[in-house]
């Protein structure tokens, strides 16, 4: 699935004011006649610089974590592209 973006700008007055009811940590689930659920609209909240600094710790570390074990039971990189592909 592809995402579109649009600027806030560019959506009418009358879509802005009902974005307006999207509050953090909260949603809007959109249904159509029957009750089926059509779109959802969820708030994008940016992580925080410290967020950020702390999950690519954690990235870093998990990294490393990987290599050794990769490098313990002799697997490369290719080793698991090829495995990955072999999947499609």
């Amino acid at each position: 699935m592809s995402m579109r973006k649009v600027a806030l700008r560019e959506l009418s007055k009358d879509v802005q004011s009902f974005l307006t009811q999207v509050q953090n940590g909260e949603g809007i689930v959109v249904e159509d006649e029957t009750g089926r659920a059509r779109y959802g609209i969820t708030p994008y909240i940016e992580a925080t610089v410290e967020e950020r600094k702390e999950a690519w710790k954690r990235i870093k570390r998990l990294q490393r974590k990987v290599g050794k074990a990769m490098k313990a039971q002799r697997i490369t990189e290719e080793d698991v592209e090829r495995l990955l592909l072999e999947d499609d």
